[in-house]
C-alpha cells in the first residue's frame, strides 16, 4: 500500500506536469522555427492565407442569380419586382441550368469513354458504347460539379462563353 502511495505522489509531484520541457522552450521558439523550417509547405508566407475570392459582390451576385434564380431572393422581395424582371430571371435561370445539364452529361461521357478506351481498347462493345455516347436535353444529370471536378471560375468561364452571363462580366467592379 505504501508503495502504490508513493508512486501516486510521484505522480502528482512531477515536474513535467506544470512545466514543459521539450524541444521549444516557448511559443516564440515554436513560431520562428515553424517560419524557419525547410519542410514547411509555406515558405514564403509563414502565416496562413485565407482562400480569397477573385470576384467582385456584383460579379457574385449576377452568377448566384443566373445558377439559383428566384431562391436567393426573400418574398417580398420577389413581390416588390416587376414581373417582367422575375421572368426575366426564370428566362436566365432555366437557360443556365440547361447549358450546366448539357456540360455535366459531356464532361460524363467524356470520362466514360476514356475509361471504356483504357480498359476495353480492342473491344467492338465498348466502341460502339462509345460512338452511341450522347447528350439528352430530357436527362437531368444529378452528378455534383465536386465528382465532376468543376469548379466555380470553370462554371463561370462556361457560362460567359454560352452567353448566359453578360459579356463584360469579367470587367465589372460594381
Amino acid at each position: 500500500m505504501k508503495t502504490s502511495q508513493k508512486k501516486i505522489n510521484n505522480l502528482e509531484n512531477r515536474t513535467d506536469r506544470t512545466s514543459y520541457t521539450g524541444k521549444f522552450s516557448s511559443l516564440q521558439e515554436f513560431g520562428t522555427f515553424y517560419k524557419e523550417n525547410p519542410y514547411s509547405q509555406n515558405k514564403e508566407k509563414p502565416y496562413s492565407q485565407y482562400e480569397q475570392d477573385p470576384y467582385t459582390e456584383y460579379q457574385n451576385f449576377l452568377y448566384k442569380r443566373a445558377l439559383f434564380g428566384l431562391k436567393m431572393y426573400t418574398q417580398e422581395e420577389i413581390k416588390a419586382m416587376h414581373w417582367q424582371k422575375r421572368k426575366r430571371i426564370i428566362k436566365v435561370h432555366k437557360r443556365t441550368q440547361s447549358v450546366i445539364n448539357i456540360w455535366k452529361q459531356e464532361v460524363t461521357n467524356h470520362y466514360t469513354n476514356s475509361f471504356f478506351q483504357q480498359i476495353f481498347p480492342k473491344s467492338p462493345i465498348a466502341k460502339a458504347i462509345i460512338k452511341e455516347s450522347h447528350t439528352d436535353k430530357c436527362f437531368k444529370s444529378s452528378v455534383s460539379f465536386k465528382d465532376l471536378s468543376i469548379k466555380k471560375d470553370d462554371v463561370i468561364k462556361k457560362l460567359h462563353k454560352e452567353g448566359v452571363l453578360p459579356k463584360n462580366f469579367f470587367e465589372l467592379k460594381k
